[in-house]
């Protein structure tokens, strides 16, 4: 009889699942999620079936009579609890997205149909902000720093991002460029004003919220004098190179010289036109 009961609300309740609308449930991956049924008034649930419908259709929870049911083997099996007519997954994984629906049954045989599509979201590591230097604007002035700030959030969902801190009414007036979707943004600034902007990067999905900010303080004034720097440090080092070569050099010829002579031995050196010189 149980059997036959099942089967005819199973039939039932395909029928009647294609006029409902489904109720969106976010949930992050690792985390529990809950599907409330929420009978209408002076509705006094007798029975109720849980099934998903992603990938295919499972019974996931029943109730007879007030005894649960919830050893089906189902892929959610395990992981499934009841709270009086309101389902709990714990934990939910990114493949369990889909549909899911409930059927309620009153004490009269009054049926109440119930959808719910479920969400999963992965969670999201902390950004991390990097920050690149271009050597020298496009057109050439030296009176701007440009600067690329790259973001990056780990996820196996995707993810926004968003940039504060663009500079606001009190701020200064700076340009922007939202590239790669807004992971990277591109910046034009004046080096008198870098050492009062900063930028916060917020990686997100529908729950989900992290952000990191960086500081731009002497960051323009750090790339120039890092230029300035590597340049005297090449000239210096040229200037102590050259004389100490110089000079060992001309100490080997001279070295040579006296050995030379000192042997008795006769030295020439070719010289234009076939002519030797004699040392």
């Amino acid at each position: 009889m149980g059997s036959v009961l099942l089967a005819w609300m199973l039939a039932s309740a395909l029928c009647m699942s294609r006029a409902y609308t489904p109720t969106q449930v976010l949930g992050v991956a690792g985390s529990s999620v809950l599907f409330k049924a929420a009978p209408p008034p002076n509705f006094h649930i007798r029975e109720f079936i849980w099934r998903s419908f992603t990938p295919s259709e499972e019974l996931v929870a029943t109730s007879f009579k007030g005894t649960p049911e919830i050893q089906y083997r189902s892929r959610y099996y395990g992981r499934t609890r009841l709270h009086n007519f309101t389902l709990e997954i714990d934990p939910v994984d990114l493949d369990d997205a889909g549909i899911f629906s409930v059927l309620l049954v009153d004490t009269t045989g009054q049926m109440k149909q119930q959808a719910f599509q479920l969400k999963v979201y992965d969670t999201i590591s902390t950004p991390v902000i990097r920050l690149f230097t271009e050597e020298k604007d496009i057109n050439g002035s030296s009176e701007s720093c440009l600067l690329f700030l790259s973001c990056h959030a780990a996820s196996r969902t995707n993810i926004t991002y968003e940039w504060a801190g663009l500079g606001g009414k009190t701020g200064p007036r700076l340009k922007h460029w939202h590239m790669e979707e807004g992971q990277l943004l591109r910046i034009k600034l004046d080096p008198k004003e870098a050492f009062q902007v900063s930028y916060t990067c917020t990686a997100s999905n529908a729950i989900i919220h992290k952000s990191a900010t960086v500081e731009l303080r002497d960051s323009c004034q750090r790339s120039s004098e890092g230029e300035k720097k590597t340049a005297h440090t090449l000239r210096e080092l040229l200037l102590i190179v050259i004389p100490v070569v110089s000079f060992f050099f001309l100490l080997a010829v001279l070295s040579c010289v006296c050995y030379k002579q000192h042997s008795g031995k006769k030295m020439f050196y070719k010289v234009p036109g076939n002519e030797s010189i004699q040392l």
